[in-house]
């Protein structure tokens, strides 16, 4: 390949350097024409000459100078990037003497000190000759490392020489010949690897390779082909360079590697910065042989230049400077008169030329590089060029967004988009989305947005985008690998599922649902647009209580609907307690793939088979095929469940759902039952409602008995009441069309064979009617709920529940409303049993009974008997006045005296013998007192003779001294007390009558305790005249 086929570009400027005081002359430091060897370093450009000087230039071309070789001349320099060293190699004046090489130490020298004549005198710490074989060749070229611990020399006569050791330390070096050949050396350099130092060795007809510190040392050959002096240079990468006339050869310790062809002949490389290389090319006009590998030999090879050689003011020498990383010629010019020399420096190239001329060329700025590129289109070698100059991300997109547009421009939409890929994440996609929303490029907008989503940059705009692109494209396999194979969810879920429902893919919206547990769009979906309720409801089944709860009250009304036997099961699992948990969601099957998008597809025999699954199924898959299912009563209380089956929640309240049952009033019974059953079994024994209908309870958790708390018995109270309401108000007949759907009678309801014509309506009816009142009052008899009696008592009245209401009168003790609402039905014989039942616990029921006995001639002559018992009740239990019971039959004219004319006789004789009684206890009360009176006048007028002969005290004759008391009792003196003056025997009964006699004065002002007995007394005149006979009326303080 000819070089003109690299692209070239003018990446750096020209420009002469001249003295400031005369511009047509290069600065003073350099006009010297006698300079024969260049390098540069550490901030300086380096100069040696012929004259044995070596000469170092700074920035500001001040020259500092000392005398390296006294009488002779500089072939060959050095400057160290390590450390501040340079290092020589030239001869001394006297002829027929080996080259020597010094080390010249400039870390202790300031060179920025000024002199007078610009002499300065760096310390020599090495001096070494080199000789091989007592013959004296010229060095070729020469290699060091920077840590001075080897040194290679190549000679003319192809023997390379390597010298080790610390030489700048040691006192005497080794050299060692370590290759022999018949073509000179043309190239030296040492390549550092982890456990070895390489060196590459050049001549004019081949490379070679030698490790240094290997055991056995030996010489390798990667190429048979050399090159000519100074077309040999290490790389930055340490790389050996070789340039040929045909092309640029790379070379590393396995062998050569890349080349670049750029054919043309070749005097010299130079390696500039990290990826340049510098070509010289000879005059097109000189006389000076180049070599051609294969055609040349050591005689024709000038190894050194003669001082002052001068050539053709026409000669037009070439310089190219080559980049290899991105493979294009940076820079190219001609220069008149030759170029004696190129070093780098300060960031630029620095030529000189033969003329005494100098020039420099200095490398552009990246955004001017980057702009010469962008004019011409090129935009790979602009990206490439900003990567290598570590530009940050954000210019890097602004480069492939401009590549894109270009490309976009030319028609080119697919490499477009390619460039328009790389800018995902900081460009904003609406740049790009815009570009291709054509029809016509939707490949490419499918291919754009599913780059943004894989990234995760994606929002809820892009997937609608991306999933109608599917949909319209019809590309199902694209949209199966888009939702199946995203593990990671980089789209907004929420959007794809509802693009896929609104272009009709059900599936893969359910899909997506399940798998990242969108539950509620999985439940709408399959509701509402699939109406596959079998799946939904056992979708529900493995939520867990939580969320199926929080399902089901959204939910529930449209799963009765269609499956009112299963969703009743599941509430009433969810409510008791006894629903499992959540089952782990493992990923769904893909569902099979469609070939356009459908409606509502139901797969039956996978909806029965999900239905099977569900916790409550009864039967088999063939039972729920065939429309027959187990109903709720099929299990058995008996069957216990293990206790580490269900983990302990917290049962949502029945009262949320019972809306939902709004048209399924049945179930909502059936549900009831046995949610309240549930409930209250851990409050009570289990009561069984009726026997003919007995609500049969799920089997719950064996966990020891608590105490309720105020939710719990409030929730009890709530479905006590909806349970009651709904026994009391149901006056449907039964509907004989529900076991149609579902396959299952509910259990309230005892089995009854079908209607046929046959059968009169009205007799199931009132059957039906049979069940729920007697249902309702053993719901009425459960002590378990503290149920409010009033709400009940309103419920009995509206719907007439005669038993209900009798039973909550009763229990509220409420007899009299008992008797009158028995005696408003005009059921006598009821009110002749609550009169016998209840007349012993309230005596007010006796007067309304013989006013209800005798407000009727039929009445009367039903309960004319029973009228007579009742009145010899009232008079064996003197229950009530005669006044009273005349009161109560004389309200109107039925009754006749005949009737109470025995009772009457009774009455009065019974008061006759009460008088005769009383009127003899008064005559002896007062005989008694009259005694009383006579005893204390005689005691007060006469003196009482004491005739006792025994002592009261101890029985034994009296003697002398004694005591007499005047109510006749003797003691001895030593048998009374000391200072007693009351008889022993009589002063208890005195005390006794003091206190009660200080008592009645005491309770004479206590009113209240006088209204107390007389309220709580049955008989209140009693009390008074019991008052009055202890006089304590006599106590009372009068109050005006």
């Amino acid at each position: 390949m000819a070089h003109v086929q690299w692209r070239q570009f003018a990446f750096f400027d020209r420009s002469p350097v001249t003295d400031s005081s005369d511009q047509s002359k290069p600065p003073e430091a350099f006009q010297q024409s006698n300079t024969t060897v260049f390098t540069s370093g550490r901030g300086h450009i380096i100069l040696a000459d012929s004259t044995g000087f070596v000469h170092l230039i700074d920035r500001e071309f001040n020259t500092r100078s000392f005398l390296a070789y006294d009488g002779g001349r500089v072939t060959h320099l050095k400057q160290l990037k390590q450390s501040n060293v340079i290092i020589t190699v030239g001869e001394h004046d006297q002829s027929n003497q080996p080259p020597v090489i010094k080390f010249w130490d400039f870390e202790k020298v300031d060179l920025n000190k000024k002199t007078e004549d610009g002499i300065i005198a760096p310390s020599c710490t090495r001096t070494i000759k080199i000789q091989h074989g007592g013959m004296v060749y010229p060095v070729s070229t020469f290699a060091v490392l920077e840590n001075l611990t080897q040194i290679a020399v190549g000679l003319a006569n192809g023997t390379v020489i390597l010298i080790r050791g610390d030489l700048q330390k040691e006192r005497t070096t080794k050299q060692k010949v370590i290759h022999e050949g018949s073509e000179p050396i043309t190239g030296l350099g040492f390549r550092e690897q982890t456990k070895s130092i390489i060196l590459f060795m050049v001549t004019t007809s081949s490379v070679m390779t030698y490790n240094t510190t290997a055991t056995k040392p030996t010489t390798t050959t990667l190429d048979d082909q050399g090159c000519g002096l100074g077309c040999a240079v290490m790389s930055d990468s340490q790389d050996m360079i070789l340039g040929r006339d045909e092309a640029i050869y790379q070379y590393d310790s396995t062998g050569r590697g890349p080349c670049f062809a750029y054919e043309s002949p070749k005097t010299s490389l130079t390696w500039f910065k990290s990826t340049y290389l510098i070509i010289t090319s000879p005059p097109l006009s000189s006389t000076v042989p180049s070599y051609r590998p294969g055609s040349a030999r050591t005689a024709n090879i000038n190894f050194q230049p003669q001082p002052g050689q001068q050539t053709s003011s026409s000669d037009l020498t070439r310089l190219t400077i080559f980049d290899t990383a991105n493979k294009f010629v940076a820079f190219k010019d001609s220069f008149i008169g030759g170029i004696r020399g190129v070093v780098c420096e300060w960031g630029s190239i620095w030529i000189f030329g033969l003329d005494n001329k100098i020039y420099r060329l200095d490398e552009k700025d990246t955004p001017s590089k980057l702009e010469i590129l962008f004019k011409q289109n090129l935009y790979v070698l602009a990206i490439n060029l900003a990567h290598m100059q570590k530009y940050d991300d954000a210019s890097i997109v602004e480069i492939f967004k401009k590549y894109g547009d270009h490309l976009y421009i030319k028609g080119d939409y697919d490499g477009a988009m390619e460039q328009y890929l790389r800018t995902i994440g900081k460009l904003e996609p609406s740049y790009v989305i815009r570009k291709f929303l054509d029809a016509q490029r939707i490949y490419n907008l499918t291919s754009y947005l599913q780059d943004l989503h894989s990234r995760g940059l994606a929002n809820a705009d892009h997937t609608t985008l991306l999933l109608n692109c599917y949909t319209k494209l019809k590309d199902v396999a694209r949209l199966d690998e888009f939702i199946k194979n995203d593990a990671d969810l980089t789209f907004d879920l929420e959007t794809a599922i509802t693009v896929c429902r609104q272009a009709g893919y059900y599936e893969y919206a359910v899909y997506l649902a399940e798998r990242f547990e969108e539950h509620d769009l999985y439940l709408n979906i399959m509701l509402l647009d699939m109406h596959n309720y079998n799946s939904a409801l056992a979708y529900i089944a493995k939520l867990g209580p939580k969320e199926a709860e929080r399902n089901l009250q959204k939910y529930a009304k449209v799963l009765l609907k269609h499956l009112p036997q299963q969703t009743t099961r599941l509430l009433i699992r969810l409510c008791t307690g006894t629903m499992p948990p959540a089952t782990a969601m493992s990923p769904p099957p893909l569902p099979l793939r469609p070939t356009s998008p459908t409606s509502s597809i139901r797969n039956t025999a996978s909806a029965l088979q999900a239905l099977s699954m569900l916790p409550f199924a009864g039967g088999t898959l063939d039972d729920a095929a065939s429309g027959k299912h187990q109903p709720v009563a099929a299990v058995k209380r008996s069957e216990k469940i293990p206790k580490h089956i269900f983990e302990s929640y917290a049962p949502p309240s029945a009262q949320t759902f019972m809306p939902a049952f709004v048209d399924h009033p049945d179930y909502l019974v059936q549900f009831l039952e046995e949610v309240y059953e549930q409930r209250t079994a851990s409050l009570r024994e289990k009561v069984t409602i009726s026997e003919v209908a007995s609500v049969k309870s799920y089997p719950v958790k064996e966990e020891p008995a608590a105490e309720p708390s105020s939710s719990d018995v409030e929730e009890q109270k709530v479905l006590w009441t909806a349970l009651l309401e709904l026994y009391l108000m149901d006056e449907r007949p039964i509907d004989t069309s529900l076991d149609d759907d579902d396959s299952s009678t509910p259990k309230e309801f005892p089995t009854t064979p079908p209607l046929t014509s046959d059968v009169d309506l009205s007799e199931q009816e009132i059957a039906r009617r049979r069940v729920l009142r007697s249902k309702a009052l053993a719901l009425l008899k459960d002590q378990a709920v503290d149920y409010d009696a009033n709400q009940a008592l309103v419920l009995c009245h509206l719907k007439q529940f005669d038993e209900g209401v009798v039973y909550l009168y009763q229990k509220m003790e409420m007899y009299s409303d008992i008797v009158r609402f028995w005696m408003e039905k005009e059921e006598t014989d009821k009110v002749i049993e609550c009169a016998r039942k209840y007349g012993p616990k309230d005596a007010s029921l006796y007067p309304m009974v013989l006013t209800y006995f005798s407000s009727a001639p039929d009445t009367l002559k039903k309960s004319t008997s029973e009228l007579l018992s009742v009145l010899d009740h009232i008079d064996a239990q003197d229950l009530l006045p005669p006044l009273q019971v005349i009161k109560a039959l004389s309200h109107n004219d039925v009754a006749s005296l005949s009737l109470i004319k025995n009772y009457m006789g009774r009455k009065i004789e019974k008061e006759r013998k009460e008088m005769e009684r009383d009127h003899a206890l008064i005559k002896n009360y007062r005989d008694e007192t009259e005694a009383r009176r006579e005893e204390i006048d005689d005691l007060q007028s006469s003196a009482r003779v004491f005739q006792v002969t025994k002592c009261s005290g101890c029985g034994g004759m009296l003697e002398l001294p004694t005591v007499h008391f005047l109510c006749r009792h003797s003691y001895h003196l030593r048998c009374v007390a000391e200072n007693e003056k009351e008889c022993p025997q009589c002063a208890v009964q005195h005390r006794m009558i003091s206190e009660m006699r200080r008592t009645q004065e005491a309770n004479a002002d206590r009113h209240d305790l006088f209204y107390a007995q007389l309220e709580d007394a049955e008989d209140g005149f009693s009390v008074i005249a019991d008052y009055f006979s202890k006089n304590t009326m006599a106590f009372a303080k009068l109050i005006d």
